[in-house]
């Protein structure tokens, strides 16, 4: 299993609860990101904004459009874990908390950029899988160890 802390953004952009909705646009604009966490003065999460809420809900400042119920994981959550919650809630982001603070945050575009790039090559014969996790066995020699590999996955020959 593969931790969301070792592929956690960990330099988050957050709104203030007092943030007027017209910088909260403007700095998603400028940030070309959908939304980010809200917090408040302690700078615990209180909520999350998104560029739907922007648009679509009437309020002058973010505590007045914002999305109260977050869901949240911790740091050492599975990749997995994460993907199916994001996919099952049908939500964009996951804040990452560690003793009660948030310490990073895990998009959809994270845990697919984890996908794209990454992948697992059985230790025996070379094949390599893309995936979230390892597969069981490897399917041309039932060898069951495999290691976890950057970049780009070569065809088999």
């Amino acid at each position: 299993m593969i931790p969301v802390k070792d592929i956690m953004n960990t330099k988050v952009i957050t709104f203030d609860l007092d943030l007027e909705v017209g910088e909260v646009a403007d700095r998603l604009a400028r940030s070309h990101i959908t939304g980010a966490p809200v917090t408040d003065a302690e700078g615990h999460v209180v909520g999350i904004v998104s560029e739907v809420d922007v648009f679509t809900k009437k309020g002058k400042k973010v505590s007045e459009i914002m999305s109260r119920h977050v869901i949240s994981i911790g740091e050492d959550t599975g990749i997995e874990e994460a993907a199916r919650l994001l996919a099952d809630q049908r939500i964009r982001r996951l804040p990452v908390m560690a003793q009660g603070r948030m310490v990073g945050l895990i998009s959809r575009s994270d845990i697919l950029e984890f996908f794209a790039h990454s992948h697992w090559t059985c230790q025996a014969c070379g094949q390599g899988y893309r995936g979230l996790e390892a597969p069981p066995s490897c399917a041309f020699c039932s060898g069951a160890a495999f290691r976890l590999e950057r970049g780009n996955l070569a065809p088999r020959t």
